[in-house]
Protein backbone atom coordinates (compact mmCIF):
# COMPACT_ATOMS: atom_id res chain seq x y z
CA UNK A 1 0.00 0.00 0.00
CA UNK A 2 1.26 3.21 -1.37
CA UNK A 3 1.88 5.83 1.98
CA UNK A 4 -0.17 9.28 1.89
CA UNK A 5 3.10 11.84 1.81
CA UNK A 6 2.03 15.32 3.27
CA UNK A 7 5.11 17.22 2.07
CA UNK A 8 3.73 20.92 1.15
CA UNK A 9 4.14 23.31 4.49
CA UNK A 10 0.38 24.02 4.50
CA UNK A 11 -0.99 20.58 4.01
CA UNK A 12 1.54 19.65 6.76
CA UNK A 13 0.21 22.11 8.67
CA UNK A 14 -3.08 21.32 8.82
CA UNK A 15 -2.72 17.62 9.27
CA UNK A 16 -0.49 18.35 12.57
CA UNK A 17 -3.25 20.49 13.61
CA UNK A 18 -6.40 17.97 13.05
CA UNK A 19 -4.27 15.01 14.20
CA UNK A 20 -2.36 15.98 16.73
CA UNK A 21 -3.17 19.88 17.81
CA UNK A 22 0.33 20.75 17.71
CA UNK A 23 2.72 22.97 15.07
CA UNK A 24 5.89 22.26 12.81
CA UNK A 25 7.70 25.13 15.23
CA UNK A 26 7.54 22.76 18.07
CA UNK A 27 8.14 18.96 16.53
CA UNK A 28 11.47 21.05 15.10
CA UNK A 29 12.15 22.20 18.78
CA UNK A 30 12.58 18.15 19.59
CA UNK A 31 14.26 17.12 16.40
CA UNK A 32 17.24 20.55 17.28
CA UNK A 33 17.27 18.59 20.40
CA UNK A 34 17.78 15.16 19.07
CA UNK A 35 20.15 17.36 16.74
CA UNK A 36 22.00 19.26 19.49
CA UNK A 37 22.55 15.99 21.73
CA UNK A 38 24.35 13.80 18.98
CA UNK A 39 26.32 16.76 18.55
CA UNK A 40 27.52 16.89 22.26
CA UNK A 41 29.30 12.86 21.85
CA UNK A 42 32.95 13.38 21.19
CA UNK A 43 35.34 11.33 19.72
CA UNK A 44 35.86 9.02 22.78
CA UNK A 45 32.47 8.55 23.04
CA UNK A 46 30.84 5.12 22.68
CA UNK A 47 29.80 3.72 19.22
CA UNK A 48 26.12 3.78 20.38
CA UNK A 49 26.23 6.97 22.17
CA UNK A 50 25.27 9.50 19.84
CA UNK A 51 22.03 7.99 18.97
CA UNK A 52 21.15 7.01 22.36
CA UNK A 53 21.88 10.74 23.23
CA UNK A 54 19.59 11.51 20.44
CA UNK A 55 16.71 9.36 20.99
CA UNK A 56 16.68 10.04 24.77
CA UNK A 57 16.79 14.48 24.02
CA UNK A 58 14.01 13.82 21.76
CA UNK A 59 12.00 11.95 24.13
CA UNK A 60 12.69 14.27 26.96
CA UNK A 61 12.30 17.29 24.89
CA UNK A 62 8.86 15.95 23.18
CA UNK A 63 7.57 15.24 27.08
CA UNK A 64 8.28 18.80 28.13
CA UNK A 65 6.22 19.80 25.57
CA UNK A 66 3.60 18.10 24.77
CA UNK A 67 2.95 16.91 28.19
CA UNK A 68 2.06 20.97 29.15
CA UNK A 69 -0.89 20.48 26.54
CA UNK A 70 -2.57 16.69 28.22
CA UNK A 71 -0.71 14.60 26.10
CA UNK A 72 1.13 11.62 28.66
CA UNK A 73 4.35 10.03 29.19
CA UNK A 74 3.87 5.93 27.85
CA UNK A 75 5.86 3.52 27.83
CA UNK A 76 5.01 0.03 25.73
CA UNK A 77 7.45 -2.63 26.90
CA UNK A 78 10.87 -0.40 26.62
CA UNK A 79 9.31 1.59 23.38
CA UNK A 80 8.72 5.06 25.67
CA UNK A 81 6.25 7.46 23.97
CA UNK A 82 3.96 10.07 24.49
CA UNK A 83 -0.12 9.07 24.45
CA UNK A 84 -2.78 11.65 24.02
CA UNK A 85 -6.17 9.84 25.40
CA UNK A 86 -8.50 12.20 23.16
CA UNK A 87 -7.24 11.63 19.99
CA UNK A 88 -5.91 8.19 20.99
CA UNK A 89 -2.36 8.63 19.13
CA UNK A 90 1.04 7.54 20.72
CA UNK A 91 4.28 9.28 19.40
CA UNK A 92 7.79 8.38 19.70
CA UNK A 93 11.17 9.32 18.35
CA UNK A 94 13.54 6.97 16.23
CA UNK A 95 16.80 7.07 14.47
CA UNK A 96 16.36 6.89 10.65
CA UNK A 97 18.07 6.69 7.42
CA UNK A 98 18.35 9.03 4.59
CA UNK A 99 15.06 7.94 3.61
CA UNK A 100 13.54 10.73 5.58
CA UNK A 101 11.45 12.94 3.34
CA UNK A 102 12.50 10.97 0.29
CA UNK A 103 9.82 10.46 -2.23
CA UNK A 104 10.89 7.33 -3.47
CA UNK A 105 11.88 5.67 -0.18
CA UNK A 106 10.65 4.92 3.13
CA UNK A 107 12.52 5.66 6.49
CA UNK A 108 14.28 2.91 8.11
CA UNK A 109 15.33 2.88 11.59
CA UNK A 110 19.23 2.94 12.09
CA UNK A 111 19.77 0.17 14.25
CA UNK A 112 17.73 -3.14 14.63
CA UNK A 113 14.59 -3.48 16.48
CA UNK A 114 12.83 -6.12 18.33
CA UNK A 115 9.84 -7.92 18.89
CA UNK A 116 7.88 -4.84 20.61
CA UNK A 117 8.76 -2.32 17.46
CA UNK A 118 7.14 -5.44 15.66
CA UNK A 119 3.93 -5.37 17.80
CA UNK A 120 3.60 -1.49 16.66
CA UNK A 121 2.80 -2.51 12.99
CA UNK A 122 0.87 -5.19 14.39
CA UNK A 123 -1.15 -2.68 15.75
CA UNK A 124 -1.60 0.06 13.71
CA UNK A 125 -3.10 -2.74 11.00
CA UNK A 126 -5.35 -3.76 13.61
CA UNK A 127 -6.99 -0.47 13.98
CA UNK A 128 -6.98 -0.09 10.07
CA UNK A 129 -8.96 -3.06 9.48
CA UNK A 130 -11.16 -2.03 12.23
CA UNK A 131 -11.97 1.16 10.68
CA UNK A 132 -12.78 -0.49 7.52
CA UNK A 133 -15.26 -3.12 9.29
CA UNK A 134 -16.71 -0.40 11.23
CA UNK A 135 -15.90 2.82 9.99
CA UNK A 136 -18.77 4.25 12.83
CA UNK A 137 -17.18 3.29 15.74
CA UNK A 138 -13.98 3.55 17.61
CA UNK A 139 -12.26 1.09 19.59
CA UNK A 140 -11.26 2.62 22.98
CA UNK A 141 -8.31 0.62 23.89
CA UNK A 142 -6.02 0.57 20.63
CA UNK A 143 -4.32 3.91 19.65
CA UNK A 144 -2.60 5.08 16.46
CA UNK A 145 1.48 4.71 16.96
CA UNK A 146 3.77 7.38 15.40
CA UNK A 147 6.99 8.08 15.13
CA UNK A 148 9.31 11.23 14.57
CA UNK A 149 11.38 9.95 12.42
CA UNK A 150 15.12 11.89 12.36
CA UNK A 151 17.89 11.79 10.39
CA UNK A 152 20.88 13.51 11.08
CA UNK A 153 24.40 12.69 9.52
CA UNK A 154 26.35 15.40 11.01
CA UNK A 155 25.48 17.69 8.37
CA UNK A 156 21.82 16.89 6.69
CA UNK A 157 19.18 17.04 8.95
CA UNK A 158 15.64 16.07 7.90
CA UNK A 159 12.48 15.12 9.65
CA UNK A 160 9.08 13.74 9.39
CA UNK A 161 6.17 12.27 11.45
CA UNK A 162 5.10 8.78 9.91
CA UNK A 163 3.07 5.89 10.87
CA UNK A 164 4.53 2.24 10.58
CA UNK A 165 2.75 -0.58 9.12
CA UNK A 166 5.19 -2.99 8.11
CA UNK A 167 8.06 -4.41 9.34
CA UNK A 168 10.63 -6.95 8.32
CA UNK A 169 13.88 -8.47 9.70
CA UNK A 170 14.10 -6.10 12.71
CA UNK A 171 13.13 -2.44 10.52
CA UNK A 172 10.65 -0.38 9.35
CA UNK A 173 9.96 -0.80 6.13
CA UNK A 174 6.36 0.87 5.65
CA UNK A 175 3.96 3.44 6.62
CA UNK A 176 0.72 4.37 5.77
CA UNK A 177 1.09 8.05 6.50
CA UNK A 178 3.79 10.79 6.19
CA UNK A 179 3.75 14.54 7.21
CA UNK A 180 7.36 16.10 6.50
CA UNK A 181 8.58 18.15 9.07
CA UNK A 182 11.69 19.15 7.99
CA UNK A 183 12.64 18.63 4.53
CA UNK A 184 15.82 18.59 2.18
CA UNK A 185 17.76 22.14 2.48
CA UNK A 186 15.49 23.37 5.32
CA UNK A 187 17.88 22.81 8.77
CA UNK A 188 20.71 24.29 6.50
CA UNK A 189 18.72 27.57 6.19
CA UNK A 190 18.67 27.35 9.51
CA UNK A 191 21.75 26.82 10.87
CA UNK A 192 23.01 29.36 7.94
CA UNK A 193 20.46 32.21 10.03
CA UNK A 194 21.52 31.46 13.37
CA UNK A 195 25.50 31.43 12.30
CA UNK A 196 24.73 34.80 10.55
CA UNK A 197 22.68 36.17 13.46
CA UNK A 198 25.67 35.43 15.98
CA UNK A 199 28.11 37.34 13.98
CA UNK A 200 29.41 35.21 11.40
CA UNK A 201 30.57 31.72 13.68
CA UNK A 202 33.31 32.40 16.18
CA UNK A 203 36.37 30.26 15.70
CA UNK A 204 35.50 27.68 18.85
CA UNK A 205 31.95 29.38 20.22
CA UNK A 206 29.55 27.04 20.41
CA UNK A 207 26.12 28.16 19.02
CA UNK A 208 22.89 27.29 20.44
CA UNK A 209 19.73 27.26 17.99
CA UNK A 210 16.87 27.66 19.57
CA UNK A 211 13.51 27.12 17.63
CA UNK A 212 10.56 29.02 19.20
CA UNK A 213 7.33 28.25 19.43
CA UNK A 214 4.99 30.80 17.22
Amino acid sequence: MAAIIHETPRECDRRLAQYFNSTRSQWVDVVTAMVAARASRGADSPKASPGYFAWDAGITRMRQIFRREGWESGDDNGIEHIINRDFRRKITVMNADAGVCDLSRSPRNRTLKGPAAEKITDLNNQLDLFRREHPRQVKENVFDLWQLCVFDDGKLVRAELSRPIDFSSGYFIEYSERIWILRPGEWERIAIKTLSESGGGDAGREIEINIRRK
